[in-house]
């Protein structure tokens, strides 16, 4: 073997090594595309996630749908996912709860954090709870999807046509329609009935 023939084989070799190198590199961008839309499954067409420093996807317009019985739909302005595909950071999150007889709860804020592995979700900074005529106000909460439960323990309003209230720490038992609001309660009602006693909120 010449001079000319150990340098062509060494020449192939590198090319065989760079293509090898090339077709892993594509098929780590094919899995890693194949799992954000497996886990994600985003309802806008603009969704084109953008990678981070430290191996986290950013997209614009996020959206993610719970499964269960008790599905809620969240979407957010951005939202940063971790490389496991498990946390997701949230801008500006929305929160649509569909109830049990029609009734929808929407939940919007500045920021919030999804934990995907277990459907919980924190929200914070401005949130607002809408229920048909109810308004509720508080910095911070978080949902628990095993216990249907929304809770925080921060001051809390409340306000409707015929009712303003504020206090400290709320529990909003989803599956049961109940809400609680635990310490220092002030309220104000204007010519209403609001419930019968032992009556459920219409949810």
């Amino acid at each position: 073997m010449n001079h000319k023939e150990i340098e062509r084989w060494y020449r192939l070799r590198n090319l065989q090594k760079a293509a090898q190198f090339l077709i892993v590199v594509a098929v780590v961008l094919l899995v890693s595309a194949y799992l954000a839309s497996r886990f994600f499954k985003p309802d806008r067409p603009d969704f084109h996630p953008t990678a981070n420093a430290d191996g986290s996807m950013k997209t614009e317009n996020f959206s993610y749908s719970s499964p269960g019985a008790h599905p809620w739909k969240l979407a957010a302005r951005s939202a940063s996912i971790s490389e496991g595909l498990d946390n997701v950071s949230l801008v500006a999150p929305q929160v649509t709860y569909f109830g049990q007889e029609g009734g929808e709860i929407f939940l919007s804020a500045q920021t919030g954090q999804l934990d995907r592995t277990k459907n919980n979700f924190s929200v914070a900074g401005d949130v607002a709870i809408r229920y048909r005529d109810f308004l509720f106000k508080t910095n911070e909460i978080q949902y628990s999807q095993d216990e249907s439960v929304a809770a925080t323990d921060s001051p809390v309003s409340v306000e409707s046509p015929d009712l303003s209230l504020t206090g400290k720490g709320l529990r909003l038992w989803v599956k049961r329609r109940e809400i609680a609001i635990d310490d220092d309660v002030r309220a104000v009602l204007r010519n209403v009935n609001l419930l019968k006693h032992g009556q459920k909120l219409p949810m």
